[in-house]
């Protein structure tokens, strides 16, 4: 099979990457920093390299088995009051409208996209306390992989909650005071305990058939199949 993952040099996106390869998947991996699971460098922040680079992808790719839009950031955790509209910006430039600008190229220059899953989280469902950039911007990824399941029926579309990582976010969020922000007490008690990058990736690996039965376009959350 053909993958294409963005967000490739670290966390879940490395941990795919690494899953795919070693099972002798084609694997093409973009992210801004240079890495051993990098192929193509593109800072998603801004468009005018995100067009460039998957005009590339799509002349080298006539089809695309999975594409993966995992790539994302936190954004600030602050009061929502607090949150300047350039930083909003940012935050759903790369959450959002970078992942519209990759399907727009791809579908745009008639590659055959099989499945889109799109990594999105249970944050996009419930408002926790400071976390309006990201709640926000994953929220509104969801709707845009709604949109484009509807109006695109030959491509499988999922929006998949991986669940809580031990990963460079975590790190992270735990700087945070949590006297502050309620929503950091928790991430601070698991801390340590979370599944590793590595095990998401495999459960994910596993159950791509699973997946695919999914009504595109829908929302799940990865926590709902029992190890």
């Amino acid at each position: 099979m053909k993958i294409v993952i963005t967000g490739s040099s670290a966390g879940l996106g490395k941990s795919l990457y690494q899953k795919f390869k070693s099972n002798g998947h084609d694997v093409v991996g973009i992210s801004r920093s240079e890495s051993s699971t990098t192929d193509l460098l593109c800072d998603l922040s801004r468009l005018e390299e995100v067009n460039f680079t998957f005009n590339s992808v799509s002349k080298e790719n006539d089809v695309i088995d999975y594409l993966f839009l995992n790539a994302g950031v936190l954004g600030k955790i602050n009061k929502a009051n607090e949150i300047n509209q350039s930083d909003l910006i940012d935050a759903l430039q790369i959450n959002v409208l970078s992942n519209k600008a990759i399907l727009d190229t791809l579908i745009n220059h008639k590659v055959t996209i099989k499945n889109v899953i799109a990594i999105s989280s249970g944050a996009s469902n419930k408002a926790y306390d400071g976390w309006l950039m990201y709640c926000l911007s994953k929220s509104a990824l969801n709707q845009l992989i709604s949109c484009y399941a509807i109006e695109n029926k030959d491509i499988h579309f999922l929006s998949l909650a991986p669940g809580i990582m031990q990963t460079k976010m975590q790190d992270l969020i735990v700087k945070y005071d949590s006297n502050k922000f309620s929503s950091i007490e928790k991430f601070k008690s698991l801390y340590g305990y979370n599944d590793t990058p590595d095990k998401i990736a495999h459960k994910i690996f596993m159950n791509l058939e699973r997946f695919s039965s999914i009504e595109s376009g829908r929302f799940f959350d990865l926590r709902d199949i029992r190890d």
